[in-house]
């Protein structure tokens, strides 16, 4: 063995080179002390990133929709999702007109649904990730000269495969004018 890795100790012995055990462990806990912190932000950061994902995605989901409500005469809306037949959506006297649709996690329609799974989640049922809730609800009492409003509410939850208590969801709020 080369001479210079050998020590001589406080005897007078000689010592091969390298680290004891209390060294070692102290070594070991500060890298643990600042590699912990370290982790524990990568995991966040993560699952933040996720659910600002899911946040674009709903708005996206929300614009699309608001955008795809078109007055369909007599007294009714239409969705226009998709080419082909609409979803009817009758204006209200009093109540709420509601509507279920299903979208990918793209934020593509995929169908309509209704409030059973709105309620429950789909449970694996198809490959939809966001449940869309669109409500229609008539306006508070205006003056009979101008123009009647219905109040439009989009609620989009994801994930769609958990209960309604489950979902995160966002709440976007909205008026028509009454076709």
């Amino acid at each position: 063995m080369p001479p210079y890795l050998h020590r001589v100790g406080k005897s007078g012995r000689i010592r091969r080179a390298g680290f004891s055990l209390p060294e070692v462990t102290m070594a070991t806990a500060i890298v643990a002390a600042v590699a912990l912190p370290l982790l524990a932000m990568l995991a966040g950061s993560a699952s933040t990133q996720g659910a600002a994902r899911d946040r674009g995605t709903s708005a996206r989901i929300a614009r699309e929709v608001t955008a795809s409500i078109v007055p369909s005469p007599p007294g009714r809306f239409a969705l226009h999702l998709r080419p082909g037949d609409p979803i009817p959506l009758p204006v209200p006297d009093e109540g709420a007109t509601t509507c279920h649709l299903i979208f990918d996690d793209a934020g593509r329609f995929l169908e309509e649904t209704d409030a059973g799974m709105w309620s429950r989640g789909t449970r694996g049922e198809g490959s939809g990730t966001h449940l869309v809730q669109v409500r229609i609800l008539p306006a508070d009492a205006a003056p009979p000269a101008a123009p009647r409003l219905c109040e439009l509410e989009l609620t989009v939850a994801t994930p769609a495969s958990a209960p309604a208590a489950a979902r995160s969801a966002d709440r976007y709020l909205s008026r028509l004018l009454s076709p």
